[in-house]
């Protein structure tokens, strides 16, 4: 059990209270560089048998506080099947997460997630921020999942390794650790309680700075479109220009799909493996997304009347999702290892 806490009040005492009553072996919590104000709440929690208190001089963030706590799990209890993670601002209680414990260890090579349901009162900035995050999430990865921001997790133990290695410090570290986990990992969820205490005014979570961090996570996936669109444009209307011709002028625009290629190898999907099948099963791709751009082109030229420039921005724009989809789950799905 790893808990992060920055600033907690005596919620988080009843919390670890009725954790230690439960079938827990330990419970890590990190102390995120609260004040000395907090530091009473603390010394009571190491008075505790099954209670580990790890702190920070400063506050480095959610994100390095957990891999603080997963970091001293590797090192002294590893023999565990996993570790459970939970906030410590009374969002989750101990039923929850007892739940998220139980499937975790009924199915060991399964990353679990307590979700919410968001039914009832929920906080506007609460519900809003959940429905935009799974939505973007969904386009991005491929998974639907009912709650992105939960942070009530279940980690396999042989997963922890990978997940330290993940980028982030605050907030964008859950983030990377369920984008990694919607490729890499099974990954299951539990229906848990949405508990907002307050109006949700305890959490450290800042709406609008930590979202963008998050999204900025996400957005990752498109830079490398972006960049290999740019250069595809360029040289298409140019050869364009020359030739007059739309099918020569693809063919020369696909010379961006070389370094569509090496970024999406390295930056995106951080695949591994060799270079030559994904690179066979690339080019297959490249082939038919161009047959599908070109006709969808000439389509919109000769039907809508658009402009050639403008209907290549459309068709491509229309064609990137599935080549993206693609490119996740059959170019280089087998071989990714997520770095963010």
């Amino acid at each position: 059990m790893v808990i992060p806490a920055w600033q907690p009040d005596r919620r988080l005492l009843e919390l670890v209270r009725c954790l230690s009553e439960l079938d827990f072996g330990v419970i890590i919590v990190v102390d995120d560089g609260s004040d000395v104000l907090h530091g009473p709440i603390f010394d009571q929690l190491r008075k505790r048998e099954k209670v580990q208190v790890l702190r920070h001089a400063v506050n480095l963030g959610k994100g390095r506080a957990l891999k603080t706590g997963l970091n001293h799990f590797l090192n002294c209890h590893r023999h565990f099947i996993g570790v459970v993670t939970a906030d410590a601002d009374g969002q989750h209680s101990a039923e929850d997460i007892l739940a998220v414990a139980k499937e975790l260890k009924a199915n060991p090579s399964r990353m679990i997630l307590g979700s919410r349901r968001f039914q009832g009162e929920i906080p506007l900035r609460s519900r809003v921020g959940n429905a935009a995050t799974r939505s973007v999430f969904a386009v991005l990865t491929g998974r639907t999942l009912a709650d992105t921001q939960s942070g009530l997790r279940g980690l396999p133990a042989k997963s922890i390794p990978s997940l330290l290695s993940l980028a982030g410090e605050r907030y964008d570290y859950e983030m990377n650790v369920l984008t990694y986990a919607a490729r890499s990992l099974d990954l299951a969820e539990v229906p848990i309680e949405a508990i907002y205490i307050d109006g949700n005014r305890s959490s450290h979570f800042n709406p609008i700075w930590d979202s963008m961090r998050i999204y900025f996570v996400l957005m990752r996936f498109f830079a490398s479109s972006l960049i290999a669109a740019a250069i595809d444009f360029v040289v298409f209307a140019l050869a364009f220009w020359a030739t007059s011709d739309v099918l020569t002028s693809m063919f020369a625009g696909r010379v961006s799909s070389l370094a569509n290629f090496a970024l999406n190898r390295r930056f995106v999907f951080n695949s591994h493996g060799g270079i030559v099948l994904p690179l066979l099963k690339y080019y297959a791709l490249v082939a038919a997304i161009g047959c599908a751009a070109y006709y969808s082109v000439q389509f919109l030229r000769g039907v809508a009347g658009m402009n050639v420039l403008v209907a290549k921005v459309v068709a491509e724009t229309a064609l990137w999702l599935v080549s993206f989809s693609i490119q996740r789950t059959v170019v280089f799905g087998s071989e990714t290892v997520d770095r963010a």
